[in-house]
């Protein structure tokens, strides 16, 4: 800011030098003396002009181009006053700032939730068991109750509960997580070792076509259903989008396939790959609900904002997913 100002300033008093030599001089009509002293000016302008928007507040340097051309051109058209109103009424800012009502306006504690009195909860089953199980003072055979009944809760909700419980002190509900998430898990590799001797023999390339892409519905069953974390995870991710790439070379127009590949993509960090694929499984027939959130974290990931705020003002499904309702407020506003 420094250099600016130090710049700006030799400048300034360079033009006006000139300008009440000139004046004194006689030669005040001069053309050369005239364009030599805008020239000064607008060098001096831009230098104190920067100057001055460093200087301001944050929440006033946006926009930029505005901002700077502003204080730009208010120097240039008033010389060296243009700096010394600016530079005053930052100082007047400074020593009196304004008064702000902050009637209203509190800081409160984050409300605790009393897991004890769960049993009185008459609604909302899935939470109430989750409470229930989270419930460390519940007697054991209530959470050993609950947790058997969240075998009927699809195992996508039901998987990050269970892994919660691993770690859980009695051992009873413990074990019995580990084989409700362990018995979920082998479901799926027994039928994915199934089909891996029928991909095999298979001698036609639509009978691999659809192994391959029954091999990758089962893969994505695991990641979809949140029984594979980490390196496992990650090697389920791939054999997804192995099978699937195997299966579109016969079937190009399958959008659950492309749909799959999309979501992977968005996993790995390839936004521009995860909106290629999701445009090309809507434009197969894939419900426009269920691609224009993920088309709209992709456009986010590319830092393309118009195009999330665009996306997110086309999504008119009547009955979003709870987590889609905010963000639809927040880009639709």
């Amino acid at each position: 800011m420094f250099k600016f100002a130090i710049g700006g300033t030799a400048a300034q008093i360079a033009a006006l030098a000139l300008l009440f030599r000139g004046v004194m001089g006689g030669t005040q009509t001069d053309l050369g003396l005239l364009l030599t002293f805008l020239g000064l000016q607008a060098v001096a302008a831009l230098l104190l002009g920067f100057a001055l928007y460093l200087l301001l507040p944050r929440r006033f340097r946006v926009p930029f181009g505005w901002t700077y051309a502003y204080l730009t051109l208010f120097c240039f058209l008033v010389p060296l006053g243009g700096v010394l109103v600016c530079l005053g009424s930052l100082l007047f800012a400074k020593l009196f700032p304004g008064r702000h009502d902050a009637t209203g306006i509190a800081s409160v504690t984050l409300p605790e939730f009393v897991t004890h009195l769960i049993s009185r909860v008459t609604h909302g089953g899935g939470a109430r068991l989750r409470a229930q199980l989270g419930n460390t003072r519940a007697p054991l055979p209530e959470r050993m109750t609950a947790l058997v009944a969240m075998q009927s809760m699809p195992a996508r909700t039901s998987s990050p509960v269970l892994r919660e419980l691993l770690a859980d002190s009695t051992d009873d509900i413990r074990l019995l997580a580990y084989g409700m998430l362990d018995g979920a898990e082998k479901q799926l590799t027994q039928q994915i070792l199934a089909e891996l001797p029928r991909l095999e023999a298979a001698d036609t390339p639509q009978a691999r076509g659809e192994i391959n892409k029954r091999l990758a519905d089962l893969y994505w069953e695991l990641i979809y259903q949140n029984l594979v974390q980490g390196d496992v995870y990650r090697y389920t991710a791939s054999q997804v989008e192995r099978y699937a790439s195997a299966a579109l070379e016969t079937q190009p127009d399958n959008a659950s396939l492309w749909y799959m590949r999309g979501r992977l993509a968005l996993t790995r960090n390839a936004p521009s790959e995860s909106r290629e694929w999701l445009q090309r499984a809507e434009s197969l027939g894939f419900p426009r609900d269920r691609v224009l959130p993920l088309l709209a974290e992709a456009a986010y990931l590319e830092r393309d904002y118009a195009a999330v705020r665009k996306l997110m003002t086309a999504f008119d499904s009547p009955s979003p997913l709870p987590l889609v309702r905010p963000l639809l407020r927040y880009w639709q506003s």
